[in-house]
């Protein structure tokens, strides 16, 4: 029986595997990346880490790290967060650090959120000079 492997943190062996899809299409002009701003993720993804994400067409239709915005106070801020699309619509939304508490959005508490896109890879950033 074969092992399945832990899509999380594996190694890229080339960085030609980074612009991949899970369907193994090549597609290096739906990546886009931003820097993570908190500790939400933490120990996945920390402070500072380059983040590359995947275009997914503003959806979520399979669990993972996603990009996203939503009206916070009345001024659009942007999320790294864990998704779990439910079966009736609903969506889990759950950060890695447990300091912070897992919650769920509606169908209809949805509609002021915007998916740019699925987290792939996250990089360290050092400054060196």
């Amino acid at each position: 029986m074969q092992k399945s492997l832990n899509p999380i943190n594996n190694p890229v062996t080339y960085p030609r595997e980074l612009f991949v899809d899970d369907n193994g299409m090549y597609m290096p002009g739906k990546i886009m990346k931003c820097q993570m701003g908190g500790d939400s993720m933490q120990p996945t993804i920390n402070p500072c880490e380059l983040i590359a994400f995947a275009d997914c067409g503003g959806q979520v239709s399979v669990p993972g790290i996603y990009v996203f915005t939503r009206e916070v106070f009345g001024r659009s801020c942007v999320f790294v967060k864990r998704i779990e699309p439910m079966p009736d619509g609903t969506l889990l939304i759950i950060s890695d650090n447990h300091h912070y508490e897992t919650f769920t959005l509606d169908v209809d508490e949805q509609s002021d959120m915007q998916v740019y896109g699925r987290v792939i890879a996250s990089m360290t950033m050092r400054k060196f000079v």
